[in-house]
């Protein structure tokens, strides 16, 4: 394994180590309330060690016991990590689960919900039920290890080819029909995609890495050169490879809704571009190497994407997402993980000033 897979693993490793732990008889209560029902828990574990960091996720199965019958079922909860130790500086699951709730009988693969606990006040922290939908996630490392090497050259292009069947159908949902008229995150700005730019922004004055003043050119260059989006889309908004479980080698869910808004379909295929571009470099010493840019956005629009423009400004804005990221992470890593994260951020930063100098 590289240096790079190695320490994107560890840095996941490291960061669900610090989240809040979940009280069993406080989780039976919920699940009480929400089901209506006698509940017994089974055993409680986390989520994927190797992919997600953002949230606290715990995986359990729960047997429903009503009206005299048993029902088991597979369950998630997604919960607020409350922690400093974590990436933004906010976590607003309330506004994810009712973007789930909306998109339930909506021609996209999103897990079912059950529940919310908005103020922690039965869980004791925030966080909501869903189903535990069958399959496993692609590990952050992406090209090491996980559905991606096991699979052969044809099964590894049908992985792909659905993995942006998926993305395009979310670009292509009548997203008003669904009372997403006007779905955006919470900052201050004119528009969603100038409200997103802000949003990122709170987290990075939030977490004030050493890195903070450099980030900020790149903030007002976003803001100024905006394009026009002529086809706004309903975005993913963290679409990258690690948030589709695989089962059958098909998509069996669209993980991970939080960074969600009304946007530019340009930007969900450059976040999943530039995070596969470090992996680049090493490609000859991987199991798999990653798909060219030309082949990605050629499979896209084979399965029906909408037509995509430049995504130069778009890369520079998934720049900024994932120099965030790094810096928030960066605060709370082990000493020997943060430095390599510091030096990996070297590749996003001379993307950024390369393309905004161009």
């Amino acid at each position: 394994m590289n240096d790079l897979s190695n320490t994107l693993d560890q840095s996941v490793a490291a960061a669900k180590g610090n989240y809040a732990k979940i009280d069993a008889t406080r989780l039976k209560g919920f699940l009480e309330d929400v089901f209506s029902a006698d509940i017994r828990l089974g055993e409680l574990g986390g989520g994927a060690a190797k992919s997600g960091s953002s949230s606290g996720i715990l995986v359990f199965s729960a047997e429903i016991l009503k009206r005299g019958r048993a029902e088991q079922k597979q369950l998630v909860l997604r919960y607020d990590p409350q922690t400093d130790n974590r990436i933004f500086y906010k976590y607003d699951l309330d506004t994810e689960y009712k973007l789930l709730e909306k998109l339930q009988n909506a021609p996209v693969k999103v897990p079912r919900v059950y529940g919310l606990d908005a103020s922690g006040e039965m869980l004791g922290v925030s966080g909501f039920l869903m189903e535990c939908a069958p399959g496993a996630p692609i590990p952050t490392s992406l090209f090491t290890s996980g559905p991606l090497v096991e699979a052969t050259q044809p099964e590894r292009r049908e992985i792909y080819l659905d993995i942006l069947r998926n993305l395009a159908a979310v670009h292509s949902l009548d997203y008003a029909a669904y009372g997403l008229a006007d779905f955006s995150k919470e900052a201050h700005g004119g528009s969603p995609p100038e409200k997103f730019i802000n949003w990122w922004r709170k987290t990075w004055d939030w977490a004030r890495p050493d890195d903070y003043e450099r980030l900020l050119p790149i903030h007002e260059w976003l803001l100024t050169n905006a394009p026009v989006i002529r086809q706004p889309v309903l975005m993913h908004g963290d679409p990258n490879l690690g948030n589709y479980l695989l089962h059958n080698n098909r998509v069996s869910a669209m993980l991970d809704w939080e960074l969600s808004s009304v946007g530019a379909a340009e930007l969900d295929l450059a976040i999943q571009i530039v995070s596969m571009d470090p992996h680049r470099p090493h490609a000859a010493s991987l199991p798999v190497a990653p798909p060219t840019e030309a082949d990605w956005l050629s499979m896209y629009a084979d399965v029906g994407g909408k037509p995509i423009g430049d995504l130069s400004y778009y890369k520079v804005h998934a720049a900024y997402e994932i120099l965030i990221c790094m810096g928030s992470m960066s605060r709370y890593l082990p000493g020997d993980i943060a430095a390599q994260y510091k030096a990996m951020t070297a590749f996003y930063w001379d993307m950024a000033q390369r393309i905004m100098s161009s």
